[in-house]
């Protein structure tokens, strides 16, 4: 397994093993830096913030700022890993739990189903990051 650092961004250290990309989300995510997140996706990738609402490009950051907004780390464990050449489908379990500065109290779950493509350097991005899964 190699992990390097993304060109864009130094502090992002992307991956080659696709089993270990949740680990780079979850570290890109609790820097609380939205910069840091969308290293881990491609340019045109969608994000699932909520059932049914995809998004990509600006409005996948705004959403990302949203939730990292909280303060709050994410934790995450990876369930299933499928691989098929360049493709990747990921399960993953996660969390979001804390008391944000405003004080609200916040415990968020999920099961993500994720898809990730490994790129022309060899490193793997998310293509599809549905956090809720198959939420309605």
């Amino acid at each position: 397994m190699t992990m390097q650092h993304d060109a864009k961004d130094p502090r992002v250290t992307l991956t080659d093993d696709p089993t270990r990309h949740h680990e780079v989300y979850v570290t890109a995510f609790n820097t609380g830096d939205v910069n840091a997140v969308e290293q881990v996706y491609e340019d045109h990738a969608v994000l699932v913030p909520a059932p049914g609402r995809p998004m990509t490009g600006p409005a996948r950051a705004a959403a990302t700022r949203h939730l990292l907004g909280m303060g709050l780390p994410i934790e995450a464990r990876p369930r299933h890993v499928y691989v098929s050449g360049d493709i990747a489908l990921l399960i993953v379990d996660w969390t979001i739990h804390g008391t944000t500065p405003d004080g609200t109290d916040v415990h968020l779950v999920g099961t993500a189903t994720d898809v990730a493509r490994r790129g022309p350097d060899g490193l793997w991005r998310y293509v599809i990051d549905n956090p809720f899964g198959t939420a309605a």
